[in-house]
């Protein structure tokens, strides 16, 4: 089987998304092929929420300020690290994270996961750290 680059992996995956949630933005959140989103309902239409679905292969350590994010797994498996803990979410799972919350995910399968946040996402919100 032939290994894909990460611009491989990003495109095939920004297609993927593109045809199940057709006229949606898509994107790779940081450029590495490894974490992407699919805003359903943006912040930009109401900033007290935002809804979207994320394909988790590896994402950064971050925190946000203000917001409590919800996650549900749709698909696969991931590790989900919050500060020293590590929890591993399954196909129907829940986890809510909290503002100040250090966290970042990693999955071996692509895991698809639909993300509510309150109040929305923000770039100022989203501290890499």
């Amino acid at each position: 089987m032939k290994q894909e680059t990460p611009q491989q992996r990003s495109s095939r995956i920004l297609k993927l998304l593109n045809s199940k949630y057709p006229g949606k933005a898509a994107y790779d959140l940081d450029g590495r092929g490894m974490h992407f989103v699919c805003e359903l309902e943006p912040v930009s239409d109401h900033p007290e929420y935002d809804r979207a679905i994320e394909v988790i292969i590896q994402s950064k350590p971050h925190k946000h300020l203000k917001m409590t994010q919800k996650y549900t797994v749709i698909s696969g498996t991931m590790e989900l690290h919050i500060g020293e803990k590590t929890i591993t979410l399954k196909t129907g799972d829940k986890y809510t994270i909290y503002p100040g919350d250090v966290h970042w995910a990693t999955s071996d399968d692509e895991c698809l996961v639909e993300l509510y946040s309150e109040p929305g996402w923000t770039k100022e919100d989203h501290i890499v750290v």
